[in-house]
This record gives C-alpha cells, structure tokens and sequence, in this order.
C-alpha cells in the first residue's frame, strides 16, 4: 500500500515535470476555451497526471509496434519445435554459421534506380552476429546443420579459411 502510494506520487511529479507545468499555479481563462495555468506571459493546459500517462502511451504505442518472433515451441501434433518460414526462405545459413541475405527493395522501381545502385542491390549481405544469434533461435537444427546441395551457387562462400576459429582442419595422410 506504502510502495504504491510512493511511487504515484513519484509518477505524478514525474509527469508534471516532463510537461512542465507549474505545480502551484493560479488557474485563469486564456484565450481559448479550455481550462488553461496561467505562468506569467504563458498560458499551459491543465493535464492531470492520469491524463499525461494515458497520452504517454498512446504516443508509444503509435510510435512503436510490438515486434513478433512467431516461433512455435511446442506443436499440436507431435509437441515438437517448429522454424519459422520466413527465416528459411528470407535467409541462407552458411557452413560456418553466417547468415547471408539480399538487400531488401532489390526488385522493386528498378525503373527509378542508378546503374550502381543496382549493382549493390544483385549483392548479397553478412549479419552481424546477434542476428545470426537470433535467426539460429528461430529455426529447427536441422537448417542450422550444413546442407550439400548439387550445384550450389554459395559454395566459395561455405570455407572461411582466413580465420582461426571457423579454419577447416586439414588432415595429412
């Protein structure tokens, strides 16, 4: 009860100072209709602190929309892990765990696009490392596992020799 009431009260001054209304302020008619504190040569509308929570969150909620990882942990027929659809087929997962993707937009008012413009847009894109993180939470094991595919046009890019932790041990016989 003690905690609650604290931290309203805290909320209130909170609120007053963002808006920066005068706590203790004469009350007049300014030239508009609405109530509105009087604080020298300006005029402030009278919000009460209830008021200012609920136009806070309004203005969050429109600026912000929740974001959704629509991964299924538990399926209804046999209670096992899903992957996520978009992942599989927005993304390819490389031999030594990058993520590889195109640039968005790239086929759309080409009409409109520079001739370089274009040409980044046919080149592909690494993740950075807490996406790669992210995309492999999305997706079963069986697409984190490497796949042979016949003809695959992302082989050269499958080795990352040049660095020691993703180097591919060279046996000698």
């Amino acid at each position: 009860m003690l905690r609650s009431l604290i931290g309203n009260a805290i909320k209130g001054v909170s609120y007053a100072s963002v808006l920066r209304i005068p706590i203790a302020a004469p009350v007049q008619k300014c030239s508009f209709s609405m109530l509105q504190v009087y604080n020298g040569s300006k005029c402030y509308p009278q919000i009460t602190p209830i008021e200012a929570k609920s136009d806070l969150l309004k203005q969050s909620f429109d600026l912000q929309t929740p974001q959704s990882r629509n991964v299924t942990k538990f399926s209804l027929n046999k209670g096992k892990r899903k992957s996520v659809r978009a992942v599989v087929k927005r993304f390819r997962r490389l031999d030594w765990g990058a993520w590889i993707r195109t640039y968005t937009g790239r086929q759309k008012k080409l009409f409109s696009k520079s001739s370089n413009c274009k040409r980044r847009l046919r080149q592909h894109v690494f993740t950075n490392s807490a996406q790669s993180w992210l995309l492999d939470s999305m997706v079963t094991s069986f697409w984190r596992r490497p796949k042979n595919w016949v003809d695959d046009i992302y082989a050269p890019y499958h080795k990352r020799d040049e660095f020691f932790a993703t180097k591919s041990k060279s046996f000698k016989v």
